[in-house]
């Protein structure tokens, strides 16, 4: 089973969110959060700190698994964690990032279960 992981990045009960591009295959133009399919070999973990290194450039240490979900073939890990850096958007795959408060992301249009997510997030009283 491939295995897919991100980052759920928060400061100040906001969350930052990026923009796949227009051209994406998948969910073009929709809000996700830093992360991605994994190598052979890598961990959850791993995958969620390679991929919020690549798509955003801040270091990300998993803490927390948020939510697993099983999709398309897909075990999808959602963590939390502590983060550091300075933001830099990988412009390959994503055409912006943001930081957002739960109500600036009611209509928003996410892709796969990010929308579950910041529900989820929001009921804890994290966002």
């Amino acid at each position: 089973m491939e295995l897919t992981a991100s980052g759920i990045i928060l400061k100040d009960k906001k969350i930052l969110l990026i923009k796949r591009g227009g051209d994406a295959p998948e969910y073009p133009d929709s809000w996700t959060m830093p992360g991605g399919c994994g190598n052979p070999g890598e961990t959850p973990e791993e995958i969620a700190v390679r991929e919020v290194k690549e798509e955003v450039n801040l270091d990300f240490i998993p803490e927390k698994i948020f939510k697993i979900t099983y999709e398309d073939g897909k075990k999808k890990y959602r963590f939390l964690g502590k983060w550091s850096g300075e933001i830099k958007l990988q412009k390959a795959e994503s055409s912006r990032c943001g930081w957002f408060s739960y109500e600036e992301t009611k209509n928003m249009k996410f892709a796969y279960d990010y929308k579950e997510i910041i529900e989820g997030l929001h009921e804890g009283g994290l966002l």
